[in-house]
C-alpha cells in the first residue's frame, strides 16, 4: 500500500534533493501522458503501452462510469462496449506487456491509475455503490500484485477516480469510497478530481455545486486515506488551482492535514484532437505552474513542487 507523505515532510525532502534553492524539476519522461479508454482489444492496449515506453511516473487510464457487465462490476468504455473488471483486468495487462516490451530506459517505471468516475451514479442503490468500490478495489490489487510477479520494475497499479461535484451527490460518491477504502489490501487512489462550482475567494468552507462543500471535497480527494491527489487543472485563468489552494487552506486551518498534491491533471492533447476547450486547454507545465503559484501565494498553503504533470489524450 502506498504511504503518502505530509505537506512538510515532501518540502523537506524535495530541499534535501536539489538544494534550498532550487526547485524539484520534471524530466520530460516524467511528463506522462493520461487516457480516455476508447480501444480494449489486445493488439490496442499493447501498442499502448509500447507508445508510452518513453515516460516514467504517473498517469492514469480513464474508463467511464460505474456500470454492471456481464453481471458483474465494471465500467463503460467510450465508443466501445462496456468492460467487466476481468475484462478491464486482461486490458490493463496487456498495456504493461508492451510497456514492457518497448520500454526505453531500464530505470523507466509507469504508476499505472486504473480509473473510473462518479457520473451517473445517483440512481445506483448504496448496496451496489459499496459492492462496485470493493470490487474496482479487488481488481487493482489483482492488477498491481501480478505487475509485481511477472514485470518488477516495470510497472505498478493503483485505483484511479475522477470525482467531480456536478455528477453525483456527495453521499453517492462517499458510499462508492467507503468500498473501495474498507478493502483489505487496497492500493492508493489518484484523485484525479474536479472542484466544480467551489469559492474562488474564501476559506470557509463555502459551497461548491450540487451540495457538496470545500470539506466535502477536501474530505474524498485526502481525509480518505487511499487518496493521492493529482487534481484537474484545466482553465487556464488559474481558477482550478485557486479553487484546490483554497480547499487546502481550509482544511490547514480547521483540521491541520493540509492536501499534499501529487500532481496535475491537465486535457492539452485531448483538445487539440477534438476542440471546444477554449480556456481550459492548459499545456502540463501550465498546469503544474498555476497550482504551484497559488499554494504559494499563502505560506500555510505552500508546496514548492508538484512532482508529477500529466495531460490527457483520448485513446482513438
Amino acid at each position: 500500500m502506498v504511504s503518502r507523505w505530509s505537506r512538510s515532510v515532501a518540502t523537506v525532502v524535495c530541499a534535501l534533493a536539489i538544494g534550498a534553492a532550487g526547485s524539484c524539476h520534471v524530466p520530460p519522461s516524467g511528463e506522462t501522458r493520461s487516457f480516455y479508454m476508447a480501444r480494449t482489444t489486445p493488439a490496442d492496449a499493447s501498442q499502448l503501452g509500447c507508445y508510452n515506453a518513453d515516460k516514467s511516473g504517473r498517469m492514469t487510464l480513464f474508463f467511464g462510469a460505474p456500470a454492471t457487465v456481464n453481471g458483474i462490476a465494471g465500467a463503460t468504455v467510450w465508443g466501445a462496449a462496456d468492460r467487466d473488471v476481468n475484462q478491464l483486468t486482461n486490458t490493463i495487462q496487456n498495456v504493461i506487456r508492451g510497456y514492457a516490451y518497448c520500454r526505453q530506459d531500464p530505470s523507466f517505471r509507469l504508476l499505472i491509475g486504473v480509473g473510473t468516475s462518479n457520473s451517473a451514479i445517483d440512481g445506483d442503490s448504496d448496496a451496489w455503490l459499496y459492492y462496485h468500490g470493493g470490487a474496482w478495489a479487488t481488481m487493482v490489487r489483482g492488477l498491481n500484485s501480478w505487475a509485481a510477479t511477472y514485470y518488477p520494475g516495470y510497472a505498478q497499479v493503483t485505483g484511479a477516480w475522477d470525482f467531480e461535484p456536478s455528477w453525483s451527490s456527495f453521499a453517492k460518491a462517499e458510499v462508492w469510497m467507503h468500498g473501495y477504502d474498507d478493502t483489505p489490501g487496497r492500493p492508493a487512489l489518484y484523485a484525479n478530481s474536479s472542484a466544480d462550482g467551489c469559492p474562488t475567494s474564501s476559506a470557509t468552507n463555502g459551497p461548491c455545486n450540487n451540495g457538496w462543500s470545500q470539506q466535502l471535497v477536501w474530505h474524498l480527494a485526502w481525509q480518505h486515506d487511499p487518496s493521492l491527489p493529482i487534481p484537474q487543472i484545466y482553465a487556464t485563468s488559474g481558477v482550478n488551482a485557486h479553487q484546490w489552494q483554497l480547499i487546502d487552506l481550509w482544511s490547514t486551518v480547521n483540521t491541520g492535514d493540509g492536501i499534499y498534491f501529487y500532481g496535475t491533471l491537465s486535457q492539452y492533447g485531448a483538445c487539440q484532437q477534438v476542440g471546444g476547450c477554449t480556456g481550459t486547454d492548459n499545456a502540463p507545465h501550465q498546469a503544474h505552474n498555476v497550482l504551484v503559484y497559488w499554494l504559494a501565494t499563502d505560506a500555510r498553503t505552500n508546496q514548492p513542487t508538484v512532482d508529477t504533470m500529466t495531460d490527457i489524450s483520448w485513446d482513438t
